[in-house]
């Protein structure tokens, strides 16, 4: 019988997915269970989160979700993506000859203008807001910034720009239903 070799990535593979899981789904339903937060409100949550990212927080309140828990589960969802996309192409790079070359000339390139090399990273905040969650990491990856420094920019405009969405959610709900 022969056996069949493990690729090398494999294992960062899984674990990327792993991780997205659980930050995805296993915490949100979790926190809703242990806060009696409706289950199927919050599968919804997390499915629109997935889709239209920090719009999806109009959503939950409408299905009835706390305010509170609403941001956290976007939040979840989100770094449960970004923490997925940045574990995928990290394992890319590792394991590509191709995709190492590229980041070497890309980080070339980004080096040739001080001013990308000095300033480039914080543009992250506003593509969360205009060109959205799924953009940021590949963006960030592709031009060699800081996987630390990214994350928290990419989660820091996420966040924000979700609890302006939440708290005008809540001031329109208050003026149109009494």
């Amino acid at each position: 019988m022969e056996s069949i070799a493990i690729p090398p990535y494999a294992g960062p593979i899984i674990g990327a997915i792993a991780k997205g899981v659980a930050l995805v789904l296993v915490i949100p339903l979790g926190i809703a269970f242990l806060l009696s937060q409706p289950i199927p409100a919050t599968l919804a949550l997390i499915t629109s989160t997935l889709i239209i990212e920090y719009g999806a927080g109009p959503i939950g309140l409408g299905l009835g979700l706390h305010p509170a828990f609403v941001l956290l589960d976007l939040t979840s969802v989100a770094l449960g993506v970004t923490l997925f996309l940045f574990d995928i192409f990290e394992t890319l790079d590792r394991h590509s000859g191709r995709v190492a070359r590229f980041l070497e000339r890309s980080e070339a390139k980004v080096k040739e203008s001080a001013l990308i090399s000095k300033y480039g990273i914080y543009g992250l905040v506003p593509c969360v807001l205009t060109l959205g969650l799924y953009v940021c990491p590949p963006v960030s990856w592709a031009l060699v910034w800081r996987r630390d420094h990214s994350l928290l920019l990419i989660m820091g405009g996420f966040i924000a720009i979700s609890a302006i969405l939440i708290l005008v959610t809540l001031g329109l709900f208050s003026i149109i239903l009494p």
